[in-house]
């Protein structure tokens, strides 16, 4: 009887070691699933509706104001930004971390995540406080004015509008889009969340609906 005792016992861990293990890879699965779930969740959707081809100018939409989005400019500075972080810290990856912290690298009305750049993508923060355009009438607006200059600059043979919408801004949206409309400017928007990012690609391109 003691024999048959020690015999099941031995099966028994057996068992719960095969168990540990399923547990073990289980959790690991929903780990990565779920961050590459977060990171899916602040990308900005891509449908297809416009000529790919079109150089953007990229302009959003908050706090019922217009902010323009200088993708060019942005990207220039973070990639300085991220060689000469390179170079002080001189290949050790915890200086890396905590100059990227303390980094700050401000274009226009917003700051830009190096953390984020150093894997190719662009997430781009607000900067709090900061006043945009106020585009309070369709029939005032002239060529001398903000958003008018821009028009006025815009090529529509090779250049196109790209409005990113916050949920508070569709006013002046509709107000933007009506002024480009006129001049056979080509428009794209994409609507988002008030805590939603701006993100972009490695390569920079967004591709939004009509």
């Amino acid at each position: 009887m003691a024999r048959r005792s020690r015999e099941a016992s031995v099966r028994l861990d057996s068992f719960l070691d095969i168990m540990t293990c399923l547990v073990g890879v289980l959790v690991l699965i929903i780990l990565l699933t779920g961050i590459d779930a977060a990171q899916i969740q602040v990308l900005i959707p891509t449908p297809l509706g416009h000529a790919a081809d079109l150089r953007q100018i990229i302009i959003e939409c908050r706090n019922d104001m217009l902010y323009l989005v200088p993708l060019d400019d942005i990207r220039q500075h973070a990639v300085k930004a991220l060689d000469e972080i390179s170079e002080e810290a001189a290949g050790d990856m915890v200086k890396v971390m905590q100059l990227l912290a303390e980094r700050r690298v401000r274009v226009g009305d917003y700051e830009v995540d190096l953390a984020q750049a150093m894997s190719g993508h662009l997430i781009l923060v607000p900067v709090p406080g900061e006043e945009g355009y106020a585009l309070r009438s369709i029939e005032t607006e002239t060529a001398g004015k903000w958003f008018g200059r821009i028009l006025a600059r815009i090529d529509t043979k090779e250049e196109m509008l790209t409005f990113l919408v916050r949920d508070d801004s569709y006013t002046v949206f509709k107000r933007a889009r009506a002024l480009a409309w006129q001049k056979k400017i080509e428009v794209a928007y994409e609507l988002l969340d008030a805590r939603d990012v701006i993100r972009f690609g490695p390569g920079g391109e967004l591709t939004l609906a009509q």
